[in-house]
C-alpha cells in the first residue's frame, strides 16, 4: 500500500490520531556519577522532558512516550512502561556505589523493548538517548553483544541515537559507534553546567523528527554545527 493510500487514524470525536514518537534513555548511574554529577543529571532530565511536553501540547503530528533504563554493573529500567511526557513526572536516578559503566546490558533491555511487534507499526522513528560520564567497562565481548542485538531490531537500527558525555573523557569511541554515524557527534558536557544545554539539543533533535516537509539537512547543520549527510540524522520517518 502507497503512503498516500494509508488510511489515517482518527480520535474519538474526529480529531487525527498522533504517530508515538518513543524517547528511551539510558542513563549511567554508576558510582563516578554520585553528589553533584547525578544531581545536575536529574534536573536536567526533569527540564528536557518539561520542555518536550510543552512541545507535545503544542503540535499535532506526534506523541511522545517516554521510558528510562538505568545502568551501571547491572541494567534495569528505571521507567518500564512507555508514558506520556506530559503525564510524567521524573523519579530522580540514584548512583549505585562503586558500580561500574556496563553498557551492553542496558542495550539488550532497550533492543528486547524494541523486537518487532513491540511497538506501533505506525510509530515514527523512536530516539534514543544515552547519557554517561565514563567509559564502557563491559566484560568482554559485553558492549559488542548488547549494541548487535539492538542494532538487529528494525526499530533499534532505524532509531535516532544520540550519547551525552559528561566530561571530555567520556567520550569514547564505543559512544560513536551506538550513534553509529559520523555526522552525528558525541554531546559533550565539559561540567555539570553544561548538562542542561546538551539534553536541550538532544531534545529538538527528538521533536523535529516529526516535522513535515522540514529541511533535514539544514536542521542537523543547526544542531549539530555542521552541515554534511543530515539525512543520516533525519532521514526515514518510520520505522518499517
Amino acid at each position: 500500500m502507497r503512503d498516500h493510500d494509508t488510511p489515517t487514524l482518527r480520535m474519538p470525536g474526529g480529531g487525527i490520531s498522533r504517530r508515538p514518537l518513543h524517547l528511551i534513555l539510558l542513563a549511567d548511574c554508576s558510582g563516578g556519577m554520585k553528589g553533584e554529577k547525578i544531581q545536575a543529571l536529574n534536573y536536567a532530565i526533569a527540564d528536557m522532558l518539561a520542555q518536550l511536553a510543552i512541545w507535545d501540547r503544542a503540535q499535532e503530528q506526534a506523541q511522545v512516550f517516554v521510558r528510562a533504563v538505568a545502568f551501571a554493573t547491572e541494567a534495569a529500567w528505571h521507567i518500564p512502561v512507555p508514558t506520556p511526557v506530559v503525564e510524567l513526572r521524573w523519579r530522580p536516578l540514584e548512583p549505585v556505589p562503586r558500580g561500574l559503566t556496563n553498557m551492553g546490558a542496558a542495550f539488550r533491555l532497550v533492543a528486547e523493548a524494541l523486537a518487532p511487534g513491540r511497538i506501533e507499526r505506525r510509530a515514527l522513528r523512536p530516539a534514543l538517548l544515552l547519557i554517561t560520564d565514563g567509559l564502557a567497562t563491559d566484560p568482554p565481548g559485553r558492549f559488542e553483544a548488547g549494541l548487535n542485538a539492538l542494532l538487529a531490531t528494525p526499530a533499534g537500527r532505524g532509531a535516532l541515537r544520540l550519547s551525552v558525555a559528561i566530561g571530555r573523557d567520556a567520550q569514547s569511541e564505543a559512544l560513536n559507534r551506538f550513534i553509529g554515524d559520523p555526522s552525528v557527534p558525541v554531546l559533550v558536557a565539559d561540567n555539570t553546567s553544561d548538562i542542561s544545554d546538551r539534553l536541550v539539543v538532544a531534545s529538538l533533535a527528538v521533536s523535529r523528527m516529526s516535522e513535515a516537509g522540514a529541511d533535514r539537512a539544514a536542521l542537523a547543520d543547526q544542531l549539530f554545527g555542521h552541515g554534511g549527510p543530515g539525512d543520516a540524522v533525519f532521514g526515514q520517518d518510520t520505522i518499517i
